[in-house]
Formats: structure tokens, sequence, C-alpha cells
């Protein structure tokens, strides 16, 4: 407790001796997200909103020729493949020979893309992550699993480690082996207080060992698991919480911009949207219009807090399902993935990912690794990694998928001795090859 305090106490400090950037960041969020729609909340929200629109026409040449507008809505939605080709246009005048930071996604979209954030976005997106992760149990200062693919690029050094009280698990393979040795380091842990964070599909590979062993892990302290860069399936949410008796949570954000919507421990079903770092909309899939409550749609977000690269109506490629709590805000009730991974039935009918995962929950023992892919209208392949030699149910998993893509589907199964991930480290369970 000593360490976690003086952990705590040494990361405002040293914010403090910054200007307290963090900390007011941190204080404006929680305002704004813990009461939504008082009416300064809401003029708070406007007000950043209209300073981020204002600042892009004013100072970057691709928003210039929009100076005239009069809301939101008079700006276009733009995609990665517009701002990779015009590059330069978005970034703002007076902050491009600042040393702002390069951000990066790993192409795993299709589309490899960076940016550039000035160094009060990086203090906004590190607000974020504190307000969020302590909706989730964790305080600044308790041991915090990060599972991820560590490489020279992204690894923390062992001093930084320390301080920030990280332990670094490597998933790169994730073995049997591997899981039993990550789950004697949790158990065996004396932190009082310890959070993990990691990729979806690490969590669901855990959750798999877990249920084969069928014996509840009880570990001290551990106030939550926050799934993240994947979709979190139902299997993994409820396997993984009940055998470490805890609480999984998804966090929906991408590297180019930063957390958008996050389950926590208050609510761990449905994502709270992040309206006090991003303004954000669910669009059509064919038109720029709105969907309506309990609809599918695309997440379209302008970032509030880049000033170095304004992102105004970015279609993150991404796709949710959308809803109004009582008092008027907004949320997610699913976050099913990129756009260009949709699949449809023969009819030309959106099928939600969710129902191809739960194709393989009943043959999770059998399987190391599976993969759904939409190859053309009416052509779906499975791609299966075995545990053991065969696999006795080809017959029922066919006719499982053509219940509910159709009778007229023409599914494949092809068996292989593993399913890379991709550079990221993360692993893609359904592709489609429609747009491809």
């Amino acid at each position: 407790m000593r360490y976690l305090n003086l952990r705590n106490n040494l990361f405002w400090l040293i914010d403090k001796l910054k200007g307290r950037s963090i900390k007011k960041h941190y204080k404006e969020i929680a305002s704004i997200l813990n009461a939504p729609t008082t009416q300064s909340s809401i003029k708070l929200r406007e007000t950043n909103l209209s300073n981020l629109l204002k600042h892009a026409v004013d100072t970057t040449p691709f928003y210039k020729k929009y100076n005239n507008f009069n809301s939101i809505l008079d700006f276009p939605v733009i995609k990665k493949t517009v701002v990779q080709d015009t590059f330069e246009a978005f970034q703002s005048k007076p902050y491009k020979d600042l040393d702002n930071f390069k951000v990066s996604t790993s192409g795993s979209t299709g589309v490899p893309f960076f940016l550039f954030q000035d160094v009060q976005k990086r203090n906004r997106n590190r607000a974020d992550v504190i307000y969020f992760l302590n909706k989730c149990g964790y305080n600044i200062g308790d041991k915090l699993y990060e599972l991820e693919v560590w490489r020279k690029l992204n690894k923390k050094g062992k001093l930084k480690s320390w301080l920030q009280n990280v332990i670094q698990f490597d998933t790169t393979k994730l073995t049997n082996e591997r899981i039993e040795e990550f789950l004697h380091i949790l158990k065996t842990d004396i932190s009082k207080r310890k959070t993990i964070l990691g990729f979806a599909s690490s969590f669901e590979m855990i959750a798999q060992y877990l249920e084969k062993k069928d014996v509840v892990t009880n570990v001290e302290g551990l106030k939550s698991a926050v799934a993240n860069s994947e979709y979190l399936n139902p299997y993994t949410k409820k396997v993984m919480g009940q055998y470490l008796n805890t609480q999984v949570l998804s966090r929906y954000s991408s590297e180019e911009i930063g957390i958008v919507a996050h389950q926590t421990l208050n609510s761990p079903n449905d994502f709270v949207i992040n309206h006090a770092s991003y303004y954000v909309e669910i669009l059509n899939f064919d038109n720029n219009n709105p969907v309506k409550a309990g609809e599918y749609g695309r997440i379209v977000v302008t970032d509030l807090f880049n000033y170095a690269m304004p992102m105004i109506r970015y279609d993150t490629g991404d796709i949710a399902k959308f809803n109004v709590l009582e008092n008027g805000t907004p949320y997610f009730e699913k976050v099913e993935g990129r756009k260009m991974d949709l699949i449809y039935d023969t009819n030309g009918n959106i099928v939600s990912s969710f129902v191809v995962y739960t194709k393989f929950y009943k043959y999770y023992k059998l399987l190391q690794q599976y993969q759904f892919i939409q190859k053309s209208k009416k052509v779906y392949e499975i791609k299966l990694n075995l545990k053991s030699e065969s696999f006795e149910f080809e017959n029922e998993l066919i006719e499982d998928v053509k219940n509910d893509f159709g009778h007229d589907a023409i599914v494949n199964i092809t068996y292989v001795d593993e399913i890379p991930p991709l550079s990221s480290g993360k692993r893609r369970k359904v592709v489609s090859l429609l747009n491809s």
C-alpha cells in the first residue's frame, strides 16, 4: 500500500510540476461524463466542438473551404484514404513545426495509417485512460497486467515498468504453458489491487483454458479485466469472469484517436460513450444520415482535442448498435468491429458477427483457433485449427451456418495448423472478402 500511494503521489506531483494539464483534463472529463445531461456539461461540450471547428477552418488547408459553416453537419465525412492522400492538408499550420507525436495503426483494417497529435491531445488521452480505468476499479499505482505482443518498439524498460507497477506479459504464442505461467504469476501476486488489460483474443484463449480445467481461480484484489483492440464476445466475458471471479469489460478505442467508448463496473454490458473528448455520430451504411435508436451504423468521430491534425467526422471503419438512456444520453449496446468485415446472408442481409461466434461455442474444447470468412455472396469458408486429429461435426456445423446464412450457402471447412495473428497481435475471427 505504501508503494501504491507513493506511485500515485509521484504521478500527480510530476503532473503538477508540468502545469497540472492531465489533472485539469481529468476533472473536465469527470464533470461531463458523471453528469452528461446537465446544462454545464452540454455547454462545455458545445464550446469544445465550436473551438475545434473554428481552429480547423482557420489553420488547415483541407478545412479552409468550410469557413462559412453553420454546424458540424456542413463538414464532410472523411475516411483514412482521404487523410492519406491529402496528408499535409490536414496539418494545422501553427502546430506543424512543433514537437508533435506520431501515432499509427498496424493496418489491421487493410489500410496502414498514421497522424500527428499535439501535447495537449496526448495529455487528454492519458486523462481519458485514467478516468475509464478508474471506472473499472483501477487507481494509479495499482498493479496492471498488460497482455500484448511486446517488441522493442513498444516495450517499457524495467525502471518505467516498476514506476508504473506494470507487468508486461507477451502473448505472441499463448500456449497452455504460457497461460499456466500467467495464471501462476497472477495467483501468487500479493498486490492488494490489480487489473488486467489485454487483447480480447488473448482473453478468449485464457477463458477456454480455464473452462477446460474447470477450476475457479480466486485472485486476490483482481478488480477487473479490460479487453481492448478487438471484439469481446459474450463467451469470453462470461467464462473468464466466472473462473477468475471478476468483471470482464470491453474498451472501444484506436491508436489514432483514443478511447471512444468503454464498459465500466457501473455499465458492464453497455458502452459509455466518451462525449467529453469526442463528438460521436452513428450514421447509416449507405448515406450520412443518423441511424435510429436500436439500429446498427457506422461510428463517425470528431476528435475535440487534436489541434495538430483536426479529425472532423472521421469514419473509423467500425460499426455499433446505438441506443439512448431514459435521461437522453446515447450509448452503444454493441460494438461489432470493422465495417469492412460486415458479413451478409445469401440474400444480402447483414448478419451480426455475434451470430458467427455462437456457432463455435459448443466446439471450443475441440478447437485451438477458428476463423469465419465470407469469400463471395454465397460462399463461406471456415478455417479450423484442431486440438485433436479429427473433427466429427462438419455436417452439423455447416447446417448450423446455413440456418442463419441461407440454405443455398456454400460452406467449406479448411483445416490448418495455425491461424497467424496480424502484425499487431490481433486475431480476426470474422473476415469479409466481398470488397477486397
